[in-house]
């Protein structure tokens, strides 16, 4: 059954105890309300409710869905926990339970097959330092937007992971060299946690190059049963200072990382360099200093390239003007030195070069002038230098004034007198 996107509302309980006829079940983007039912029974293998009004708690510890495949719930109210039940569905490969209120711990699921996992936009809490899902079989797993906790060592055991998105959570500790061993990855996302140390240089040998006919997609996109496959969407990722939500379609067409508002150090590593698939690299709100790699002119394929807010010194690389696909850019509030490149891919607003205090343009003449200071520092030094035609007038006069005294003194009868009784 199916009546998606639709304005459908009422109890979604009415009626969906025996799903026993029932392969698939689509009542997502309507305004269904109230709980899911305890007890759900039959052979369904697709059960979509995202978007809509459920409440209440997920309480699947009577279900008899041995058959499940994909279970969508995103984007409702749902609240509670995850009941360590769900562990019991074998063949579940898709389960998405985000932007809802779900808290607590994730009950550990490692011998399940699961493939794509969404939890994000969730309160789910705890140290997750180990794996709680069968890290094998994960292609893309998306928990931002959490209270989690921990280090990423066991992100090296995400053998076929092709998309990561960790951030806005409590995850601390380096970023694990051994995450370079992740063949597959295509996007990841550990932005806004409190990671520290240098970036590992074996990034810049990593592919990120994506394959519209990667196998590793077939058990969600493949046929379920007579030849119906589930339609993956909702994964995102931020880019060019925007949030975009991919499907499928993202394994082909976008790739990249964001490390942005973390506590990283160090130098860019040149070898990112090399990361020639990469559309978006966002190292934005860390501590990296010295200066920026001319080797990052070999992002053949880059879009998005954001290094603000960090201590980078030193001129812009002339050699990133032959970024052709670059569309944003940004450098701005680091210690950067010398001119601005006018030539190439690098000719954007002012914007993208703010808080460089040593950072120049380059005027008509090709001459390397100052920046244009800002309008209200300027008015600023206006109202206590005042015009520089006046200061001219008012030095002029007191020299006349001065020598006009001295001859007054000297040659009129009066003034001689006053200074003979000085």
């Amino acid at each position: 059954m199916k009546v998606s996107n639709n304005r459908l509302g009422g109890l979604v309980s009415g009626g969906m105890n025996n799903l026993s006829n029932m392969n698939e079940l689509y009542l997502d983007r309507n305004k269904f309300e109230g709980t899911i039912p305890y007890s759900l029974s039959g052979v369904l293998k697709v059960m979509d409710l995202n978007d809509n009004e459920l409440s209440g708690n997920l309480d699947n510890s009577l279900w008899n869905l041995s058959s499940l495949v994909v279970l969508n719930l995103a984007g409702n109210h749902i609240t509670g926990k995850i009941h360590p039940q769900i562990c019991g569905f074998m063949g579940l490969h898709f389960l998405d339970i985000s932007s809802n209120n779900l808290t607590w711990y994730v009950p550990n699921c490692i011998f399940i097959q699961l493939n794509f996992v969404n939890l994000s936009e969730n309160s789910f809490s705890g140290d997750i330092s180990f794996p709680f899902f069968n890290t094998s079989s994960l292609i893309s797993l998306d928990i931002r937007h959490n209270q989690f906790t921990g280090n990423l060592h066991w992100v090296r055991y995400l053998d076929n992971i092709r998309l990561l998105t960790l951030g806005r959570n409590k995850f601390e500790g380096p970023v694990n060299p051994k995450v370079c061993k992740l063949m597959y990855l295509r996007i990841i996302d550990l932005s806004h946690n409190k990671l520290s140390g240098s970036l590992p240089a074996c990034i810049g040998d990593m592919s990120f190059k994506g394959d519209t006919d990667d196998q590793m997609l077939e058990p969600v996109y493949g046929e379920i049963y007579n030849g119906s496959s589930y339609d993956l969407r909702g994964f995102t990722f931020a880019s060019k200072g925007n949030l975009y939500t991919y499907g499928r379609s993202f394994f082909a067409s976008m790739s990249g990382i964001d490390l942005s508002a973390n506590m990283l150090h160090g130098e860019i590593p040149w070898e990112l360099g090399n990361l020639s698939h990469v559309k978006s690299l966002n190292l934005s709100y860390n501590f990296f200093v010295v200066p920026i790699p001319m080797t990052l002119s070999g992002m053949e394929e880059i879009e998005s390239l954001d290094l603000s807010h960090n201590e980078l010194s030193g001129p812009i690389p002339w050699q990133l003007t032959q970024l052709s696909t670059l569309g944003v850019f940004s450098v701005a509030y680091n210690n950067l030195s010398g001119c601005i490149p006018n030539s190439g891919q690098l000719g954007f607003g002012m914007e993208s070069y703010l808080g460089n205090t040593n950072l120049h343009q380059i005027t008509q003449g090709d001459m390397c002038a100052a920046p244009s200071p800002d309008p209200a520092a300027g008015k600023e030094v206006e109202e206590t230098t005042g015009d520089p035609v006046l200061y001219v007038v008012t030095a002029a006069g007191f020299v006349l004034a001065f020598w006009a005294t001295i001859g007054f003194s000297f040659y009129h009868p009066y003034g001689r007198s006053v200074m003979l009784k000085m």
